[in-house]
């Protein structure tokens, strides 16, 4: 690092750019340690990474003030912790200060009784807190931890046997790699793998953010083992390698296979998540030079999407604290290999598609694999001139207008951009986004229950049947509900499906959105439901009361369906047989537990619900609505 520096190299020297500047690599970054370091995790991972930035810069640039500050951080939290508490993750902090202390150990000016201080926090306060999660999983089941509370652990006790000379707590942590029970173990971590080379991460299901998350790990986890001469890396035929391909070619947004997952809490992943918050496609986990440079540099093994993704991310920088970051600078091992400007702009977008609703334009198109970010613009007549409206990095082809007016056209424009530059526009897509009307005759608004304020809801003739409703809501569940209701009447066998396409809210109480058929317009009616939100206001659920003033027993869904990205419920009634169903694209649907039995008048409702649980408002928006009947489609009517 240190001759690629000085000689101006690329690509190590971007990636040097990029750390100096950052300001946690300061020699005036000063620690906040807690005698309890689980107390707050967040902060003793800030003071971890930072000591790392600082011993780069000073192993770089020979300037030991930068040593002297990672002592500082050091010396600090050693003199003030004596317990880790608070959960699993705090071992994000542990593993973090684990490498630290191994990469400090060299430095003359570091105290030889303060480095002893250090190992003793480490090997008392902070190992018992690793090895207690592995072994106990907090009093829960093992299933119930992800994979990535496993791995800091992992990492955790692994880096401690390396920075002690402990070798049982090294076998321990290469053991658990190897045979544990939990999800951090290999066989958990990826637990299916596929023909082709592709391996499904555990947490696929739950979102991109934390697959990424614990691949970085279970990475890191593997070079502190090779750097100790011990190949975890190509272990069970380089499973990890099959993980991170399918990793990276999901978040490049190509297809992947997949595999239903559930664990003890029932979280019926269905599908593979999708919701760019949650951070499909988002270039924010600087994990892929570490991975990159070892199978496919150093082993020669061929990884196209793991290269492909490595190329749009370089060079390494660091947005979170739990993965170290700078990999291009400490990993890359031949320029050549890690080309960096890339040598050409991405290509040109195809397939632009604009879809109108209300109050929004949906835009799709068909991604680029070379493009890590895209340029949106827009125009209000054909051919321009174009108003640039969104420029992001990241790999997901997809953008939400929200900032247009009902009843005005637009037309779009995209272009793929990397590090070189842009492309030329893509094909131009128009829509006319539509106001909310007044809602279809036969259909009404209705609060239902205790509401703190009067719900309204507006309906308009595009994206296949839209209605937007408002609504708030003491809750739906319990004997009696509370809620903002859109509905009409119904008779004998439906079919009901919809997406829920959007909703919004002004903060608080745990959301419940979803379709309902219901028997009568009372608080405690016979009902069933199919709505997501609560905690995080994402689990998806198929509500069931089977007589008036009763209880509402509940069937889990996918729990990480979200209240973010559009997602497909439908409630089928065939004679007193209710069965509840829901889809990520429409297509592919999936039954939500069990059919439930529920004798019900042939007449009654079938609508929409929204309930926001406090006082504050919700606002849901409904699309593709289709309502059939036994030999006639009823879609609007």
């Amino acid at each position: 690092m240190k001759a690629k520096v000085a000689a101006g190299q690329h690509p190590w020297i971007d990636s040097w750019n990029a750390l100096v500047v950052h300001p946690k690599a300061r020699n005036t970054w000063r620690a906040a340690p807690t005698a309890d370091m689980g107390e707050n995790r967040q902060r003793a991972s800030a003071d971890a990474v930072a000591a790392y930035l600082n011993i780069l810069r000073w192993r770089v640039s020979g300037d030991t003030a930068f040593a002297d500050c990672a002592v500082r951080i050091c010396n600090d939290w050693s003199a003030k912790v004596n317990v880790a508490s608070g959960g699993g993750l705090v071992g994000i902090p542990i593993y973090e200060f684990a490498i630290v202390g191994e990469m400090l150990r060299a430095y003359p000016g570091w105290e030889r009784s303060d480095f002893a201080r250090f190992k003793t926090m480490m090997e008392e306060y902070l190992y018992p807190s690793c090895h207690d999660f592995l072994v106990h999983h907090e009093g829960t089941p093992v299933s119930h931890c992800w994979a990535n509370w496993d791995l800091c652990n992992m990492t955790g006790i692994l880096g401690i046997g390396v920075l002690c000379d402990d070798r049982a707590k090294y076998e321990e942590a290469i053991e658990y790699f190897k045979n544990g029970a939990g999800n951090g173990s290999i066989e958990h971590a990826v637990p299916f793998v596929y023909p082709g080379g592709l391996g499904q991460w555990q947490e696929t299901g739950r979102d991109q953010e934390h697959s990424q998350l614990g691949l970085g790990m279970m990475a890191t986890m593997c070079q502190i083992a090779w750097n100790q001469g011990q190949d975890l890396y190509g272990y069970d035929h380089n499973r990890l390698l099959a993980g991170a391909e399918y990793v990276a070619a999901y978040n490049l947004w190509k297809p992947v296979p997949y595999t239903f997952y559930n664990n003890s809490d029932g979280v019926n992943n269905y599908w593979a998540s999708e919701q760019t918050w949650g951070g499909r496609g988002r270039l924010q986990r600087p994990i892929w030079e570490l991975i990159y440079n070892h199978y496919v540099v150093l082993k020669g093994l061929k990884a196209p999407n793991l290269t492909a993704m490595a190329a749009v991310y370089r060079p390494e920088g660091i947005e979170h604290d739990d993965n170290f970051g700078f990999g291009t600078l400490t990993f890359t091992l031949d320029a050549a290999a890690s080309p960096y400007p890339p040598a050409q702009v991405p290509p040109v977008p195809i397939g632009l598609v604009a879809q109108a609703s209300v109050g929004r334009v949906c835009l799709r198109w068909k991604p680029s694999e070379t493009a890590n970010g895209y340029i949106v613009q827009r125009s209000g007549k054909s051919g321009g001139p174009y108003q640039t409206i969104a420029s992001y990095v990241g790999t997901f082809p997809v953008y939400d207008d929200d900032s247009v007016s009902n009843g005005a056209t637009y037309f779009y424009v995209i272009s793929a951009k990397n590090q070189t530059g842009s492309s030329a526009k893509s094909n131009e897509a128009k829509a006319t986004p539509a106001s909310g009307g007044k809602l279809p005759a036969d259909w009404q608004q209705i609060d239902i229950g205790n509401c703190s304020r009067p719900g309204d809801a507006g309906y308009a003739d595009v994206s296949n049947h839209t209605f937007v409703i408002r609504g708030t809501g003491e809750d739906i569940g319990g004997k009696a509900d509370g809620f903002c209701f859109v509905c009409r009447k119904a008779t004998g066998d439906i079919t009901f499906t919809a997406r829920r396409a959007r909703v919004s809210f002004d903060g608080g109480g745990w959301q419940k959105v979803g379709i309902m058929l219901r028997e009568s317009l009372e608080p405690g009616a016979k009902t069933l439901a199919m709505v997501s939100g609560e905690y995080g206001t994402r689990e998806a659920k198929f509500a069931t009361r089977a007589a008036d003033d009763d209880g509402m027993r509940w069937q889990n869904g996918n729990a990480y369906t979200s209240a973010g990205p559009p997602t497909w419920f439908c409630l089928v009634r065939a004679g007193d047989t209710f069965t509840a169903y829901q889809s990520i694209d429409g297509t592919t649907w999936f039954a939500v537990g069990k059919p439930r039995v529920v004798p019900m008048n042939k007449d009654y409702y079938v609508g929409f619900a929204v309930d926001s649980n406090s006082d504050k408002t919700v606002s849901a928006t409904f699309d593709n609505v289709e309502l059939k009947s036994v030999g006639r489609d009823s879609s609007r009517r």
